[in-house]
């Protein structure tokens, strides 16, 4: 009896938020499917979508999460969204993420800068190729490539990024 008393004590004056798992709370739909949506996907292909999860990632500095969109009807022979975000533990590693992509690509003919969206955003196309759209707020990037972007403009692609970044 004196036993059960004890056990009765420690439940009771035991403070429950020690015994629960603690998780980080996030800022940001962990699907980059939902985020992105069958919606967005569809206006840039020009019919229904079909969205296939890429999940998550993470290194000490950033969380990433994918999405991989392709026309219902045309399946591998269209156009696909390739779609990524990423969230990083502060902003100067987001800004440094930011950066290296820049470099690697500011050389190439059809990129620039993209001035107004987010706190730093940049295009990069090569006509019926690829379109490729990066945007930075605050610790959250997003970025969206499409390949082949065959009968997609690149006017399309940023409407539907500017979407997302007010999402952000």
């Amino acid at each position: 009896m004196m036993l059960e008393m004890i056990l009765a004590v420690i439940l009771l004056t035991a403070d429950p938020a020690q015994s629960r798992p603690v998780s980080e709370p996030t800022s940001m739909k962990s699907v980059a499917c939902d985020f992105f949506t069958h919606d967005a996907a569809a206006k840039l292909l020009g019919q229904k979508a079909i969205g296939v999860d890429g999940g998550e990632t993470a290194t000490a500095q950033t969380r990433s999460w994918k999405c991989t969109f392709s026309a219902a009807e045309n399946g591998d022979a269209g156009p696909k969204i390739y779609f990524m975000m990423l969230k990083s533990t502060s902003e100067d590693v987001a800004k440094g993420e930011f950066e290296t992509i820049r470099q690697s690509n500011k050389k190439n003919s059809g990129f620039e800068e993209w001035p107004g969206v987010g706190d730093e955003a940049v295009v990069h196309a090569d006509g019926d190729h690829f379109k490729f759209v990066m945007v930075r707020k605050g610790v959250k990037t997003i970025r969206v490539k499409i390949n082949p972007a065959t009968g997609i403009s690149l006017a399309a692609v940023k409407d539907v990024a500017n979407g997302l970044v007010a999402k952000l």
